[in-house]
């Protein structure tokens, strides 16, 4: 790999020439294992991780498992392939394709989290499968990583979803997941969570696992009524800055019944981070709903 990939920024035309070259031969490359997928009415991409044709993809896009999906790979033939499992929270999800053949494959990253401005490369197929235009690439970096989500200033749009990221020796790092409103808003799932929950995808499960969501605040049961007392509020973390107080009693989450911390860390994990849940709380004996904007634990 060029070392201009360890440089923070290109420092010359040279440097740039060197980018253009490495990143033109890399699409060539992994382009092949990057397919289009079609799921009932809803596009979205994958990338094919085995020569056995298991594909990795977002869990929003194969929606549940057993379900047939229209894979079109990198020279336009149509394929059938199945959808087997996904973590709805964590937003992972798996495909098989039909064992007559050997496909092509990209080899998936280790498990190490990549730092902060690590290159990267977004492919997907935006609107679905277009022969004219072939697989769309944006080259970028990483700016958040951590254990459950990566995010890249790789701007992704509609239809990107469930493609690679690749890291600049053609490994994929992470799957496409979602886009926030900046440019730069742009998350995907890592490779280690599909690792660590590779037979329960590929055995076809339905599950829910923690998104890494967070909420802020602790506490216990109500003694003598319903709800959970909040006995503290983090400092600096989205119950407080939402005007959550110790004392209030949190009746209800996102309008299901809370009643342990255990309960409300659970229906907090079923949510992502940076979505606006509502709590409905009693405070000084009148009932009110609060908006709060979940967040993101870094461990």
């Amino acid at each position: 790999m060029p070392s201009v990939f360890k440089k923070s920024v290109p420092e010359s035309i040279e440097d740039a020439r060197l980018i253009e070259e490495h990143v033109t031969k890399l699409v060539e490359r992994c382009r092949k294992a990057t397919v289009a997928l079609r799921v009932g009415r809803a596009y979205g991409s994958g990338v094919i991780v085995s020569e056995d044709g298991l594909i990795l993809t977002a869990g929003h896009v194969i929606n549940r498992p057993g379900r047939n999906v229209e894979v079109t790979l990198w020279d336009g033939t149509r394929v059938t392939g199945e959808t087997l499992g996904r973590n709805r929270s964590l937003d992972s999800g798996m495909i098989q394709l039909p064992g007559d053949r050997k496909w092509p494959f990209a080899p998936l990253a280790n498990d190490d989290i990549p730092y902060p401005g690590t290159w990267c490369l977004a492919l997907g197929h935006p609107g679905g499968y277009d022969a004219k235009r072939g697989v769309v690439a944006r080259l970028g970096r990483t700016i958040i990583s951590r254990k459950r989500f990566l995010q890249t200033d790789c701007e992704l749009v509609g239809g990107d979803s469930g493609g690679p990221l690749f890291e600049m020796s053609g490994k994929v790092i992470a799957i496409h997941s979602r886009i926030g409103e900046a440019a730069n808003y742009n998350f995907h799932v890592p490779i280690s969570v599909y690792r660590d929950e590779w037979d329960r995808l590929k055995n076809g499960e339905d599950f829910a696992g923690h998104s890494g969501a967070l909420l802020g605040l602790t506490g216990v049961p109500n003694t003598g009524g319903l709800g959970l007392k909040v006995t503290k509020v983090f400092p600096g973390e989205p119950a407080e800055k939402a005007g959550v107080q110790v004392g209030d009693i949190v009746v209800l989450f996102q309008a299901k019944e809370v009643r342990t911390i255990d309960r409300l860390t659970e229906l907090v994990g079923q949510e992502l981070p940076g979505k606006v849940v509502t709590l409905e709380i009693i405070r000084a004996g009148a009932t009110r709903k609060i908006e709060v904007e979940l967040g993101m634990r870094w461990d």
